[in-house]
């Protein structure tokens, strides 16, 4: 898991010339896609209500997550390619991405306790989520959310 308490792993910094978007393994995370960025704010304060901290909680909109993908693309190298087209999860991203294309919202929240995904699938279940993915220790787990 990140160190740096304000940085997600999708996240595009000029301090990360790395890129680390699209190219990573990330533990720890429930990511929740939402119809949009109103219902996200409204569920990111449930969560907060709920005990997670703030802090743990980030919003990205369809726009940035698409504005992310094209900067970590410009940056790419000849090995990041390389290492991408063995470990990247594919299927995820494309998911992600087409989720991102519709406007849709993705919420990561930072959980240092898996138990934790269960409370915030609970707290999220009266909000408009269409998708939620838990990356755990070496696993994720899908949830189709209609």
């Amino acid at each position: 898991m990140d160190e740096d308490e304000t940085t997600f792993p999708m996240d595009v910094t000029d301090e990360d010339p790395s890129s680390r978007p699209w190219n990573f393994r990330p533990e720890g995370y429930l990511v929740v896609i939402i119809a949009d960025i109103e219902e996200a704010r409204r569920a990111e304060t449930a969560l907060a209500q709920a005990g997670f901290a703030p802090k743990d909680i980030k919003l990205y909109t369809g726009k940035q997550i698409l504005e992310n993908q094209a900067v970590y693309i410009g940056r790419r190298s000849v090995v990041t390619k390389l290492v991408a087209a063995v470990a990247e999860d594919w299927e995820g991203r494309e998911l992600y991405l087409a989720y991102a294309r519709e406007d849709r919202c993705a919420m990561w929240v930072r959980l240092r306790d898996e138990g934790r995904a269960g409370r915030a699938l609970r707290v999220l279940a009266d909000f408009d989520c269409l998708h939620a993915r838990y990356y755990g220790d070496g696993e994720q787990h899908d949830f189709h959310i209609s």
